[in-house]
């Protein structure tokens, strides 16, 4: 089929005549050659408009997938089907976006090994579970399609090794600094999943808005956040630059005045370790401090410790059970809706107190 040719095209303009009876403005009739010519033209772009409308659209999650990190350039060919995920919370990633693990980490502190947002979900699959440092043969022998260590502390020797296994995605940030957005859309890349990424990236930061503006006691205040580790000798205190940190301050929370010291001291580090001769310095309305097994009461029986206003006042929140823990450190799609609505009103109730102390 041939389009019609516009009139103006092959009709010659109307010949005007000036008052002298001279013609002003003729045009030559088109020979026969320049009217096919320009109905070729015609034809060839109808064609082109039939063959862009009969092509497929081009999607940014088409494979292969190229992927930029802190460690390079990664290509995932195809869309992955046997996935292994080291570091925190990779899995949590992959699971909520449909897609089940072939390996992954054993968190120790669950009888399962596996977070309990993520048992929930995997209901009788067990994925393979990796422990210890990395074991690239219990990794190759899983037979990966891609590895995805976003939090992690992989380094450049380790993301060559894992890389000549399969290909490899790490963080866009640092080591063991990525939070839970740069996960979910770093996984949802590899994964050819960015708009189901991006929905539960939304999804998972309205539910904290709406989770903060149900506790206003907490805007303003200060906190600090911590653990100690029994026998040690001193607090380990995370900074701004830690994910756990930065979610707290999206909720309206301040990081208290030693802990912006330490971090302007400190730049680019997301924890340092604080004698507790100096624990004073870490004072705020509400101090947060997780601990593993045994080391609360190590922590609580420190006389600098017990010392403390806020543990003196009772706004000191202390996470000592596995859950507690890790849905506050190991932040992630999942883990935030399942540990959160438990955590902040634990937060309001100690922001609370330190307001009745003003």
């Amino acid at each position: 089929m041939v389009a019609a040719v516009p009139e103006s095209l092959v009709s010659p303009q109307p010949v005007r005549t000036s008052a002298g009876g001279r013609t002003r403005g003729a045009r030559r009739k088109p020979s026969a050659r320049s009217f096919l010519s320009i109905a070729a033209k015609a034809a060839l772009v109808l064609l082109a408009s039939l063959f862009a409308c009969m092509a497929p659209a081009y999607s940014d999650d088409d494979f292969p997938r190229y992927l930029v990190h802190a460690l390079g350039t990664t290509v995932v060919p195809k869309a992955p089907e046997r996935i292994v995920t080291l570091g925190w919370s990779s899995e949590d990633a992959v699971i909520a976006l449909g897609k089940v693990p072939v390996g992954m980490p054993r968190y120790r502190f669950f009888d399962s090994g596996i977070f309990p947002w993520n048992e929930e979900r995997l209901g009788s699959v067990r994925p393979y579970l990796l422990e210890g440092d990395l074991d690239y043969e219990a990794i190759a022998a899983l037979r990966p399609d891609l590895i995805l260590g976003i939090y992690s502390g992989i380094d450049d020797l380790a993301y060559k090794r894992l890389s000549g296994i399969a290909p490899t995605v790490v963080y866009r940030s640092a080591p063991w600094s990525a939070n839970w957005k740069e996960q979910i859309d770093l996984v949802g890349q590899a994964l050819g999943k960015s708009a189901e990424a991006k929905a539960l990236m939304e999804k998972t930061g309205a539910a904290l808005s709406a989770m903060g503006a149900g506790q206003p006691d907490l805007r303003g205040k200060t906190f600090t956040f911590g653990t100690y580790v029994a026998g040690g000798s001193g607090i380990v205190v995370y900074l701004p630059e830690d994910p756990r940190v930065a979610a707290l301050l999206e909720l309206g929370l301040k990081a208290s005045p030693g802990i912006v010291a330490l971090s302007a001291d400190n730049p680019g580090r997301g924890s340092v370790e604080v004698g507790m001769e100096r624990s004073g310095m870490l004072d705020a309305d509400i101090l947060i401090m997780w601990y593993g097994e045994g080391a609360r009461a190590a922590a609580e029986a420190q006389p600098l410790f017990k010392a403390l206003a806020a543990v003196k006042r009772g706004s000191y929140v202390a996470l000592d059970d596995p859950v507690s823990v890790w849905s506050t450190s190991a932040l992630s799609v999942l883990s935030i809706p399942y540990g959160f609505p438990t955590f902040l009103p634990r937060l309001a109730e100690a922001a609370e107190r330190a307001g009745k102390e003003r």
